[in-house]
């Protein structure tokens, strides 16, 4: 598979190591399911991933997921069509974990699942991890 490209964590902890091994110390400790990260470098069953916020360690393959989820960047509005026209459904503060569901030249159909779904479109650039995969 191609490198970089995003992964998401298949758990609600998970940690983040120095190096690409079980001996090596825990670095960081992750408490979101569905996380995204940047796979930067691929060791045996390790991979060195990255995060919207730059820490950076090694996290076994078997706590990744290829669910594409994403972080939103800025404030930014829901839209009901790919467009600045399209009616706003909701307001986006940064750091909101999406689910992406697709994306084309400048925005991303994306799902937010609290109480209730939430579907709509967002400019592409401003999502973390909409540009990989």
């Amino acid at each position: 598979l191609e490198i970089p490209r995003i992964v998401s964590l298949k758990n609600s902890l998970t940690y983040m190591r120095s190096g690409p091994g079980k001996k090596y110390p825990i670095i960081f400790e992750f408490r979101k399911k569905g996380y995204p990260l940047k796979i930067i470098a691929e060791y045996n069953n390790w991979r060195k991933v990255v995060t919207f916020n730059n820490i950076s360690g090694w996290i076994h393959t078997q706590l990744l997921s290829s669910f594409r989820t994403g972080l939103i960047t800025e404030n930014t509005f829901l839209k009901t069509i790919p467009s600045n026209s399209g009616k706003s459904l909701a307001k986006l503060l940064p750091n909101l974990l999406i689910n992406i569901k697709k994306c084309n030249e400048g925005w991303c159909k994306i799902e937010i699942v609290r109480k209730k779904v939430f579907l709509g479109w967002v400019k592409k650039e401003t999502v973390w991890g909409s540009t990989e995969n």
